[in-house]
């Protein structure tokens, strides 16, 4: 990604003491943008969001892995499909790959989504292919090496899932050669999540990236401070009906996912009574009480209640062969957080300790006011009439061009 992954990069690398309130790194106002945050308990009951989801029609999807091609692959070839279902490593498929070069085909529906958006553009020298390709390679895959299975392209998933429409039915177009090609909604899904893979800019990004080495030197590895995480589902999805998406996999390997749905229930964190009332199993914050973690605390915390939430995220799958999509097709993963938060005398949320200890290391939310765009098509470095060109010089970055993207979801509506 343009942006973002510099971001990540950036914040995941400043080191800062233990904080006894949220970080400013993790200011969850800016998921609201212009709309002023709920941050009392008492709000947030009187709205009735102790519960809410998503009004966006959040589409399942691959994350493309690396390890089998990543769009690249021939997920409708029954030889490739194969490979696929045993989850094969790189070269399995690389190996195929040669074998079954891309103009043995008779028909172009079995070739792979950057392979149909080369024909479509006109791209003799098949960047996008060749691009995905060599993800693989460039991540272990060259002479026989293992690529990482959880690396792909799940950032530009999380991120299409909720800002570009379900692709309903297939799309044919025709090439410059005159060739019927037929995209079905796996590969518009597979071309829209690249694209925010690699053309998004200036997300909204909560949190540190946990990276391999970095435990000893940072605190980038505690997860997302509870306070922040409840702050953000309650307004971000009870309140403004939008999604955010979180890192659900705690340590050095990323897996981003987009909120569904949340429901949240309270407990009292010494007798572990439950109440959906808060007010029935808070503690007042007593020096003579022994608290978890307590010299950790705001010292304006004047209450602590323990919080049970339970989170829907919209799931990740391997592409199907279906001709149409709905949400029959989707998948579901529910997560469960424990956490307690600390509430100053109002009942505001000042910040919280996790029990589970599985929060999400950051959440983060593509920009509603941009758009990716490719980088040749933002700095107009080839003119509109020469789409070829245009097309090979972005797709060796990796990024379709938004003209051709955005043709195919709004024809597959």
């Amino acid at each position: 990604m343009k942006t973002f992954l510099g971001t990540i990069l950036l914040l995941s690398g400043a080191a800062h003491a233990h904080l006894k309130v949220i970080p400013e790194s993790e200011n969850t106002q800016s998921l609201s943008g212009s709309t002023r945050e709920l941050t009392s308990l008492t709000q947030i009951a009187s709205a009735g969001l102790n519960s809410g989801a998503s009004g966006i029609d959040l589409w399942s999807g691959s994350y493309w892995p690396q390890f089998m091609g990543s769009v690249g692959v021939r997920y409708r070839d029954p030889e490739f499909a194969a490979l696929m279902t045993k989850e094969a490593q790189y070269k399995f498929f690389k190996e195929l790959l040669v074998k079954k070069p891309a103009y043995s085909y008779s028909s172009t529906d079995t070739l792979s989504p950057a392979e149909k958006y080369d024909l479509l553009v006109g791209d003799n020298t098949m960047a996008l292919t060749a691009y995905a390709w060599g993800l693989g390679e460039k991540n272990g895959g060259k002479e026989g090496g293992k690529v990482p299975t959880w690396r792909g392209i799940c950032d530009g998933f999380a991120s299409a899932a909720q800002m570009m429409p379900r692709p309903v039915r297939s799309v044919t177009l025709r090439s410059p050669m005159n060739q019927a090609i037929t995209f079905y909604p796996e590969d518009i899904k597979a071309l829209g999540s690249l694209s925010y893979a690699r053309s998004q800019s200036n997300p909204i990004f909560l949190g540190k990236r946990c990276l391999s080495g970095a435990l000893f030197f940072t605190d980038a590895c505690d997860e997302t401070n509870p306070g922040a995480f409840h702050k953000a589902i309650i307004n971000r999805v009870g309140r403004l009906k939008k999604s955010f998406i979180a890192d659900v996999s705690p340590g050095s390997e990323v897996w981003n996912y987009p909120v569904k749905s949340y429901e949240v229930s309270f407990f009292n964190v010494f007798s572990d009574e439950a109440s959906a009332d808060f007010k029935t199993v808070l503690e007042t914050f007593d020096k003579k009480k022994k608290f978890s973690k307590r010299e950790r605390r705001s010292k304006e915390t004047a209450y602590i209640v323990g919080v049970e939430m339970k989170v829907n995220f919209v799931d990740m799958r391997y592409p199907h062969l279906k001709d149409i999509d709905d949400s029959t097709t989707d998948k579901v993963m529910e997560m469960k957080y424990v956490y307690d938060l600390e509430l100053d005398r109002n009942f505001n949320i000042l910040g919280g300790e996790s029990t589970s200890k599985n929060l999400p290391d950051f959440i983060w939310s593509p920009n509603d006011r941009t758009y990716p765009l490719s980088d040749v098509e933002e700095r107009n470095l080839v003119p509109s009439d020469r789409l070829n060109e245009k097309a090979a010089l972005a797709s060796k970055q990796g990024q379709p061009l938004a003209s051709i993207i955005e043709k195919l979801f709004e024809a597959s509506k």
